[in-house]
Order: C-alpha cells, then structure tokens, then sequence
C-alpha cells in the first residue's frame, strides 16, 4: 500500500498565508453583520473570468489570501526571514439588503485597520517577525463583475516573516464544500437557487 509522501513546506509561504487566514477569523461568521463573510482561504489560482470569480462568492462572500512575492530571503536569530508581498481578496455579493460595493469597501476598510494594528504580529503568531508595512487597499470592481452580481477589492501589504516555522499539512484548507447558483428557468427575472454542497470526504 503506497503511503502518502512527506511534503517539505518549510521555507514556503505556505504557513504565512495559513497564519494570516487564521488571524482573520473575527471577519468570518453566520452573524448579521455587514463586515462578515461565510467563508476565508487560500487563493490557488487567478481570476480568469468574472464567472470565476461569483463561484468564489458564496453566501454571504469571501476573503481569498495569497502571498505574491518574497524578497530579501536571509537566515537570521536561527530563522529564514523574507519581507512577503500579500493580498486578500474581499469578494463580496448583495447581502441583507446593503449593495455589494459598500459592503467589499467597508470589509476592506475594516480588514485593513486590522492589518496596521500593533497588535497584528501578535495575532500571526510566531510566524510574523515584524509590523505589517505599505498598507493599501484598492477597488478591482469592473462593468463585467457587475453584470454577474459581485465586487471585489483588494487589500495588500509586506510583512517580515518567518518562512521556516513548522507548518501542519493537514491544518490547511481542503476542497470539502462547493457554492451552486442556478436559476430555475431562462427568464430573467426568475428565482435563483444558491446551495453549499458538503463534498463526501
């Protein structure tokens, strides 16, 4: 029987964007609260279309995480520190009645202040070895987006940190649920059918 093989992530920014995910769980709730999103991960890919893009949007949106770049890698205090370039994606859809664009821009607002906390290392953990640095958010809504009922905005910052600190494989996202939409019939006004499906593990 073939047993799974190790997988070396230390020196990655795989435990960065996995510290950041977790330190962001306040943004994350079923509450009625215009600041919540059902659901924040890893981002794996591009956007390559704005249908791409709504089949992120599930609920009521999403915060997608990425590490762009890491520059001036070195070994210091016993650690391999990197100055990460990140971004999350807030994504979001017309929920409880407030429009998409207010509600992406003041998630963004809000998870940005976040960011530039003193505070902000420490909810990292050990992975951050600095202050967060060159905050900026920026609006990435487009006519296309609107057409299929999504804004999206995106905040990005660098930070010092840790790439060696011991990651768990297993704590990190699994594919386990899929966002449906569907409309019932052709017509344009007809009821949409939105679903999370529980993918069998």
């Amino acid at each position: 029987m073939n047993q799974r093989p190790q997988f070396d992530l230390s020196g990655s920014t795989v435990g960065v964007t996995q510290a950041v995910i977790e330190a962001l769980t306040s943004f994350k709730g079923a509450d009625i609260d215009i600041g919540k999103v059902t659901n924040i991960s890893r981002h794996q890919g591009r956007f390559a279309s704005p249908a791409a893009v709504k089949s992120e949007v599930t609920g009521q949106g999403a915060i997608r995480v990425t590490a762009l770049r890491v520059d001036n890698v070195r070994k210091e205090a016993g650690s391999i520190i990197g100055t990460v370039s990140l971004v999350a994606f807030v994504m979001t859809n017309d929920h409880y009645g407030y429009h998409r664009d207010i509600r992406a821009e003041v998630i963004a607002s809000q998870l940005a202040l976040t960011i530039v906390r003193k505070d902000w290392p420490g909810v990292m953990g050990r992975v951050a070895y600095k202050q967060a640095d060159r905050i900026t958010s920026q609006n990435l809504c487009t006519d296309a987006l609107d057409e299929v009922g999504v804004a999206i905005w995106s905040v990005s910052w660098q930070q010092e940190c840790r790439l060696n600190v011991p990651v768990d494989i297993n704590s990190l996202d699994d594919f386990l649920t899929l966002g449906l939409t569907a409309h019932t019939s052709d017509q344009e006004q007809a009821p949409e059918l939105n679903a999370d499906i529980k993918v069998r593990q």
